[in-house]
């Protein structure tokens, strides 16, 4: 029996960095108890019966709906196993993880409602592909202001990369013929998808620990220049006296700063003189920055 590395589906363990409501959700669907195999098979029966009668009696129905119901919940933990794998994605798109297990969850859905028990693999092994496949198609969705449909998306994408491998460019004719489509359809995909392409200003950039955004690097042209501090900085530099000057030059004025001692040394006062000096001088300064009302 063919089956992927999902089949089994151990308790997934939260990440460090999960919500509370996360963590609640884990610990509330590992208590329900998995399918064995027989079970599977009955309840994938179930399910069919009812889904492809043309008109269930109430009994059917209920059976059914809780046959559904009992297959959804078996496997909650499974999405949950397989969301994670998308989860470094989460930090550029700005999404909860339990964003990512509702998507799957309505693959989860759509693949017990599809099941045939009849064809002899286990659910697992049909739903893992459900299921990635909701969750693959949400984050895009999610995280752009604007939702642009999958089939456009995809047709986008197909057409970019078969671009990519013709170095002298491709006509749309051409790229029509070979993806089998409308050149005025590829087209118009391609302007759509670069059109709604957009960032956000609180993306993150950089690693982790430096928490910096993409808006963080973008210059504020209202905001002050060098220039404007120094024009600042000459202009109450004047309203110093001649020793105040000298001593915030000497001090502040060049890379290797002397000393308080040096200073004093070179002025001919004492260090306690030129510690004053300074002193009054930088709140002389203090004051132009944020004067006192």
């Amino acid at each position: 029996m063919l089956e992927t590395p999902a089949t089994k589906h151990p308790a997934p363990q939260p990440a460090r960095r999960s919500s509370d409501a996360f963590d609640q959700y884990l610990q509330q669907i590992s208590r329900i108890p998995l399918l064995t195999s027989t079970e599977e098979l009955l309840v994938g029966r179930i399910i069919q019966e009812w889904l492809n009668h043309p008109s269930p009696p109430p009994a059917l129905e209920r059976r059914g709906r809780r046959a559904l119901d009992r297959m959804v919940s078996a496997n909650l933990r499974l999405v949950v196993t397989i969301s994670r794998r998308f989860l470094p994605r989460l930090q550029r798109f700005r999404l909860d993880p339990l964003d990512l297990v509702q998507a799957g969850n309505v693959g989860l859905i759509r693949a017990a409602e599809k099941f045939d028990p009849q064809r002899g693999y286990r659910f697992s092994t049909y739903a893992f592909w459900w299921i990635r496949q909701a969750i693959g198609r949400s984050i895009p969705e999610a995280g752009a202001p604007v939702r642009v449909p999958a089939a456009i998306t995809s047709l986008a994408a197909r057409a970019s990369a078969r671009q990519a491998t013709c170095p002298r460019g491709i006509g749309m004719a051409q790229l029509g013929a070979d993806l089998g489509e409308e050149p005025k359809r590829i087209e118009e995909a391609l302007l759509i998808a670069s059109r709604f392409h957009v960032l956000s200003l609180d993306q993150p950039i950089g690693s982790a620990a430096e928490s910096l955004t993409l808006g963080d690097s973008i210059q504020d042209e209202q905001g002050p220049q060098l220039r404007d501090d120094f024009h600042w900085l000459t202009r109450h530099l004047e309203s110093l006296s001649a020793q105040e000057r000298q001593v915030i030059a000497l001090r502040f004025g060049q890379d290797d700063a002397p000393s308080l001692t040096k200073v004093a040394a070179r002025l001919g006062l004492n260090k306690s003189q030129t510690q004053g000096i300074e002193r009054r001088a930088l709140r002389k300064l203090r004051k132009c920055l944020a004067p006192v009302s």
